[in-house]
């Protein structure tokens, strides 16, 4: 059974087909977390991974394979990346809610002062173009718009405050990569704000 195959059986819920994916993917899903744990440097045990693997198959599996259907495949990005996208949010957001990151002292709220800033491009600032109540969830829609890896690198370092270095070795990639891929995803986000706020004009008018 293909990866196509597969995830088609998930999505109408064959048991058999979840089955076969869980093996398929969980030492894969082992690994990002204990790597993930090792790249922040905190110490686990082997409950936190095994309840963490638990825990990222239910994502993946819950509300009827929604995070499945999310995935297009588009973009080069393959189910393996994507399980490693869902997987690598799993433990930031556990690390976060057990404020065992020392990252996770604040709240975790999205930097859109710093993403404004970098945002900046033909016109002044498109985070300027709605109101400060409307911009947490403004920015959030339209992050999930965005490529897979762009939605990592924006959700880890924007939303989650995670340095470009840290980045480099969770997405296993060099940090001149990494500002290269902040760079092509903010201009991206910066494209699909103009345009959500545009309908948005558009709608009132």
């Amino acid at each position: 059974m293909n990866d196509q195959e597969m995830l088609k059986k998930c999505i109408t819920d064959s048991k058999k087909a979840k089955e076969l994916f869980i093996i398929k993917y969980s030492d894969h899903v082992y690994k990002i977390i204990q790597y993930t744990f090792y790249v922040k440097k905190i110490n686990y045990t082997q409950f936190d991974i095994e309840d963490l693997h638990n825990t990222v198959f239910l994502k993946i599996f819950e509300k009827r394979c929604k995070k499945l259907k999310q995935f297009k495949g588009k973009n080069g990005c393959s189910l393996f990346s994507w399980i490693r996208l869902i997987a690598i949010n799993t433990v930031i957001d556990f690390l976060r809610k057990t404020r065992t990151d020392p990252l996770s002292k604040t709240e975790s709220n999205i930097d859109l002062e710093s993403m404004g800033e970098q945002l900046k491009g033909k016109i002044s600032d498109p985070l300027t173009l709605i109101t400060k109540n409307e911009q947490h969830s403004f920015v959030v829609e339209a992050v999930e718009t965005l490529a897979p890896r762009h939605q990592l690198l924006i959700k880890l370092h924007f939303f989650k405050g995670l340095s470009i270095k840290e980045i480099a070795d969770l997405m296993n990639i060099s940090s001149p990569s990494v500002h290269s891929l902040k760079h092509r995803a903010l201009k991206n986000l910066r494209s699909t704000i103009l345009k959500k706020n545009k309908f948005k004009e558009t709608l009132k008018n």
